[in-house]
């Protein structure tokens, strides 16, 4: 059984790579130009590599109705932390266009990707739970281009068909490759470069979300009832509906690692940036983001480790 300072030690290489980005941005060696090439290509070519190379003909996501309840989870939890956070947000005298849905989006919507794939593949090598993890992301997609986009536009001008991003649409062609058996006949050499590819995609990732947590370090002023509540609940409440879920459903044990794992998260740097691009309160996004990853250094080990125990996987 993972206790918590194995888990710590998986947990802390991600954050230190984050603290290089801050500290290479802060140097000027990480320039604000080079951010998003070094993200495009993260998402049009590096990651869609991890994809193919995890997702096809990996046994955990060979079959429909698996993939349609990690998706329909990932989906339906984040919704579920994006209205929590919205109807908690009075109580520190948030309102409708003063920050009320940038703190709903932002608190409710995890970091998905780039943090929770490194955590994920140090505590479970195996191909599957990472194959598990990307299927979950469909949903998170849908749920962050509609639920979250939505609350800040209107569900109606919600562009949800940016949920139809690369890494998504390299997730849809590897389950069909997988659900049609033709994963058979995809050659050893094709995994090979998919591997060697789809390696870089991690820490040149969480290098740039550090670099961009240095770009809004100090900006805003803090607001410490958002530094304080956002945190609660993302890493405090919202957890405990992953973890009755991991419980309580008959799943399989990738998934319920998935979810462990998904609600340790922190909030996710993206939220900002849909703030800033869709109607909301950026400088309220950003103190959700800050404080939360702050938070969770200390919170993410402990919180997985307990659950992992509590659960049994």
């Amino acid at each position: 059984m993972l206790d918590f300072a194995s888990i710590l030690t998986v947990v802390m290489p991600v954050y230190l790579t984050m603290v290089a980005g801050f500290m290479m941005r802060k140097r000027s060696l990480l320039t604000q130009e080079v951010d998003a090439g070094a993200m495009r290509l993260c998402v049009t070519l590096l990651t869609p590599c991890l994809i193919l190379e995890r997702v096809v003909g990996n046994e955990a996501v060979m079959h429909p109705l698996p993939v349609v309840m990690a998706a329909g989870l990932g989906y339906g939890l984040v919704a579920l932390g994006i209205a929590l956070a919205y109807f908690a947000a009075p109580l520190i005298g948030l309102k409708n266009h003063e920050g009320r849905r940038s703190f709903a989006v932002s608190t409710g919507l995890q970091n998905y990707g780039f943090v929770a794939i490194p955590i994920v593949t140090a505590l479970f090598p195996d191909k599957g739970t990472l194959g598990v993890l990307f299927t979950f992301t469909l949903g998170v997609e849908l749920a962050c281009w509609t639920a979250g986009v939505g609350l800040l536009t209107g569900l109606g001008n919600a562009p949800w068909k940016l949920a139809l991003n690369p890494p998504v649409l390299t997730i849809l062609f590897s389950l069909l490759l997988n659900f049609t058996g033709l994963h058979a006949h995809v050659p050893e050499v094709a995994y090979r470069t998919c591997s060697m590819i789809g390696a870089c995609a991690v820490p040149l990732a969480v290098l740039v979300i550090g670099a961009s947590i240095a770009d809004i370090w100090g900006q805003e002023k803090m607001r410490w009832s958002v530094a304080l509540l956002s945190p609660l609940l993302r890493l405090g409440v919202i957890p405990l509906a992953f973890l009755a879920a991991a419980w309580l459903l008959p799943l399989s044990v990738e998934l319920k690692r998935i979810l462990i794992i998904q609600g340790a998260m922190p909030s996710a740097v993206f939220s900002i940036m849909v703030a800033r691009h869709y109607g909301g309160h950026a400088p309220t996004a950003v103190q959700c983001v800050l404080s939360t990853t702050l938070v969770s250094i200390g919170t993410t080990p402990l919180v997985i480790a307990w659950a992992l125990r509590f659960v049994g996987v």
